[in-house]
């Protein structure tokens, strides 16, 4: 496998290779050399030259992934990510910038966006971006693979259950099967033995998109070819082993069966009544070429097995009670693929009482191992520790409406986060039976959105506000009527020498140094900012001139003392202005006002410097 140039590792691009990516860009040189760096190593990739276009391709293709450009014609990058969010807000919405402002940073929170990177594009950070998004995909559709399944095995095992003993239920329990596997056919055969001696392979009934199309049993015409017998089919289903596989992974006298049936890929399960090999299930993607994954192969196997124990009630009605014992067998290997599943899984009655638990919800809420029919206790005293259901339970809800729910809940004795899909179950009538619950831990994501909200209003370097939470404040005590106000702009002396002497490093220890003063200075209520790279304003309510003064004596005392240094020894000076306002709505001019005394308390200093130089 060739290794990629920028990433230079072929095995961390697998991912992917799985999705479609659509590519919003108007700077036709950065949409081309992006383009030929995807182009080898995605799934498939749409572009772009604006945001209208860019919108049209992802009506009309739905993509995976869209990577945009803000500044574009027609549609800027942030409205296409706000229409893409109300159309489909699962779909993933990275965003690139020419500015790195908190402004569109914060919009990009507020849109729940996916990733915020800035030009230039560090392509490292690019791939890593995407990669770490179609790792999430990959996660998704495994889960909505899982949970399919689980739900139609559920289902197709239920209705065995309960259904009288007729070809209906197996009818059913096929259908069932085929949507579970995606699958665009499906029939049932059956084993049998010739006058002769020899096995023939009988066609019993299928299904071809959702619909029956065939019924040997109604004397219909079946509309695929009857399979020959094939002693190797024979000796693997007999093993209880099942045969699967793209076309291209079958013996060559097999590829001309499943050529002449126009079967790109088949699934085989065997389906065993009373011990012996009655027939198989043969599940068939007439599309493409392609593996069947380890859950799809395992579910539907325990569906079959619940086939070949209601064979038995139709083959025998009186042999109902052997026909049960092996449904619970099945039961048992769906309990096994049930606990493979990651993700908390519970199934609830109508009561809220817990009916199934997976492995990994026994661990998280510490429940002890139960059978399979019994009931493990209300859901909301396990999960809650509570006496009745919550406000806004989404079971309750469903009990309500049967109609699917979802949420997300902290749960404090787990100090998680957790995303719940509730969906509902029926029974044979058509009645509300109850509902899976499913529950996947997001606490990781919603650490990652906390932390880009703090980042959003705090200087990373020194933990003070940023500009453009100072600008925020600003605007509301404008608006407010809290009075008076006092405004202290500090401008650091010195970080362009020390940058250019010391390199950046010392700089940054010398910002840090002068961060730490200023909350020495200031209150524990004032809204210290790191409004530049050298300039920091503080904003003190209901402070006076008179106390401002004592404050700003405090200060150039604490500065004139030249104790405080940074980490290397270099020694914090500030440049001071100050001014109060006891109007809220000019407290933009009582900046301007600091800011003009700060720079005459500089140049002041600068001068004072200057002659203590030439007397010396």
């Amino acid at each position: 496998m060739a290794v990629h140039p920028i990433t230079g590792d072929s095995s961390s691009l697998v991912e992917l290779r799985e999705i479609s990516i659509l590519f919003a860009e108007d700077d036709t040189s950065v949409r081309t050399h992006i383009s030929r760096m995807l182009t080898p190593v995605c799934g498939e990739l749409y572009t772009a030259e604006n945001g209208r276009v860019a919108l049209d391709l992802f009506r009309r293709k739905m993509p995976d992934l869209v990577l945009t450009d803000i500044t574009m014609p027609a549609m800027t990058g942030l409205d296409l990510a706000r229409q893409i969010k109300l159309e489909r807000p699962a779909v993933p919405v990275i965003i690139i910038s020419s500015h790195d402002d908190s402004e569109h940073l914060l919009q990009a929170i507020n849109l729940h966006l996916d990733g915020y990177l800035t030009k230039p594009l560090n392509v490292q950070k690019l791939f890593a971006n995407l990669q770490q998004q179609a790792m999430l995909l990959r996660a998704r559709r495994l889960a909505g693979q899982q949970s399919r399944l689980l739900s139609g095995v559920n289902m197709a095992i239920q209705y065995l259950l309960s259904a009288d003993a007729n070809q209906d239920a197996v009818d059913f329990a096929l259908q069932e099967m085929a949507k579970a596997a995606r699958a665009d056919k499906i029939f049932l055969y059956h084993y049998q033995d010739a006058m002769l001696g020899d096995r023939e392979v009988s066609l019993i009934s299928g299904f071809a998109g959702g619909e029956m199309v065939l019924r040997f049993l109604d004397g219909a015409e079946p509309d695929m070819p009857e399979l020959p017998y094939l002693e190797r089919w024979h000796g693997l289903l007999s093993q209880g082993k099942s045969i699967s596989g793209p076309r291209s992974a079958f013996p060559a006298e097999e590829r001309h069966i499943l050529d002449t049936m126009r079967v790109r890929s088949m699934l085989l399960t065997p389906i065993f009544e009373e011990g012996s090999l009655w027939g198989f299930a043969c599940l068939c993607d007439m599309k493409r070429e392609r593996p069947w994954s380890d859950a799809e192969t395992s579910m539907v196997m325990t569906a079959a097995r619940g086939l070949g124990s209601f064979m038995g009630r139709l083959k025998l009605e009186e042999e109902r009670l052997e026909a049960r014992k092996s449904l619970e067998l099945a039961n048992t290997q769906w309990r096994e693929t049930f606990d493979t599943i990651p993700d908390m899984v519970m199934v609830l009655d109508t009561s809220h009482q817990i009916v199934h638990i997976n492995k990994a919800a026994r661990e998280r809420l510490s429940i002890g191992e139960s059978g399979p029919r019994s009931l493990i206790g209300p859901c909301f005293q396990h999960v809650h520790g509570a006496s009745h259901p919550l406000q806004g339970c989404p079971h309750s809800a469903l009990l309500k409406d049967h109609q699917p729910h979802e949420t997300e809940v902290h749960i404090p004795h787990m100090n998680s986060y957790f995303h719940i899909t509730v969906n509902p179950t029926f029974d044979a009538d058509g009645n509300l039976a109850g509902a899976v619950h499913v529950a996947r831990d997001v606490t990781k994501r919603r650490e990652m959105e906390d932390r880009l909200r703090y980042l959003s209003t705090h200087d990373e370097m020194t933990k003070l506000y940023n500009r453009a939470f100072f600008e925020a404040e600003v605007e509301q005590l404008e608006k407010g009527r809290v009075a008076p106000l006092s405004v202290v702009i500090a401008d650091l002396d010195g970080l362009k020498e020390t940058n250019d002497r010391f390199g950046h490093d010392v700089g940054d220890g010398l910002i840090r140094a002068a961060a730490d003063l200023l909350r020495e200075i200031f209150r524990a209520g004032d809204a210290i900012a790191r409004i530049g790279g050298d300039e920091f304003a503080v904003i003190l309510k209901g402070v006076g001139e008179e106390l401002l003064a004592t404050i700003m004596e405090r200060a150039r005392q604490m500065l004139e003392e030249g104790g405080h240094q940074s980490e290397h020894g270099l020694k914090v000076r500030f440049s001071l202005g100050s001014a109060t306002t006891g109007v809220p709505a000019r407290l933009q001019d009582a900046i301007r006002e600091a800011d003009m005394a700060m720079y005459e308390n500089k140049k002041a200093r600068k001068l004072k410097e200057s002659e203590l130089s030439e007397c010396a």
